[in-house]
């Protein structure tokens, strides 16, 4: 961390102290979908992390310029992505301060299609502490790292929002490129905040969070099926993992524009096209 930030400020809307998650509840419920792009989801976490923000705001006076940013994306956002983009417009909609606000997007400064190789695509969730560690370090530092434009950052307060903490590795990554640029502070918006000792050691209860209510191939494709989403890379990985003997029945059941707008996402998320095309035997 440089000499001349803060320390780091964090708040979440729960700390996940134990590895019993009641599926039931709605701060559960909603995340697998909202890892997949489901608006109702994504709303549902804006609202409530939105009263998070505005106490930030309203805590430093002092910092009239401020900007709403989450982790670096590659072509498709992700759900941390989504939300952020909603909590900006609420933010900028209800806010009563005159602080000046401004949504920043990060991007990953990859010389190859990431989706089907172990970098952006690669499930996080399943890595241990060191393997995080180890491919945040290949994201986050030398020449593939984030470029974010410091005319965008210098001397402004920062809300970095992200779905969850489990074991601090991509906010110590994402610290260091935001540091670059100078920022006045950084605040950080999480949903869920896992208890330091038991991310450590259970680091899978993101990727059991992720599949909580989604027990089969069938219960995946009925969420992508709603009208109500916008397909995250999360999403749009997952699903052209499947073998085509599951994605052709599926992409069949599809109408044509659907079907086709998930085939160009993963095109532009890096999957080769001709792979793509035989797997779903588009017409």
């Amino acid at each position: 961390m440089s000499a001349t930030n803060p320390p780091d400020d964090v708040s979440a809307l729960h700390t996940i102290a134990s590895l019993s998650l009641d599926p039931a509840l709605p701060l559960f419920k909603h995340y697998p979908a909202m890892k997949l792009g489901v608006r109702e989801s994504i709303r549902f976490y804006a609202a409530l992390l939105l009263p998070l923000a505005e106490k930030v705001v309203a805590s430093r006076p002092e910092i009239t310029e401020w900007v709403v940013t989450a982790p670096p994306l590659y072509a498709i956002p992700a759900g941390a992505n989504l939300i952020a983009w909603e909590v900006f417009r609420l933010l900028a909609e209800k806010s009563s301060s005159n602080a000046s606000l401004r949504s920043v997007d990060l991007h990953y400064s990859l010389p190859f299609a990431p989706v089907i190789h172990n970098t952006v695509a690669n499930d996080q969730s399943r890595l241990s502490v060191a393997s995080r560690d180890q491919s945040r370090r290949m994201l986050h530092e030398g020449k593939w790292s984030p470029k974010p434009d410091p005319a965008d950052f210098r001397g402004r307060g920062v809300i970095f929002i992200n779905d969850i903490n489990v074991t601090g590795t991509q906010q110590k990554y994402a610290r260091l490129t935001l540091d670059s640029v100078e920022p006045a502070a950084v605040h950080w918006l999480y949903i869920f905040q896992v208890d330091p000792d038991l991310g450590r050691s259970h680091p899978e209860i993101e990727f059991n969070l992720n599949y909580l209510n989604i027990n089969s191939f069938e219960d995946f494709t009925q969420i992508l099926a709603s009208a109500d989403i916008d397909y995250t890379s999360r999403a749009v990985a997952r699903l052209f993992d499947y073998p085509a003997g599951d994605l052709q029945p599926f992409f069949r059941s599809l109408d044509r524009a659907r079907g086709a707008q998930l085939r160009q996402l993963a095109i532009q998320e890096g999957a080769n096209q001709e792979e793509i095309d035989a797997k779903v035997a588009m017409p």
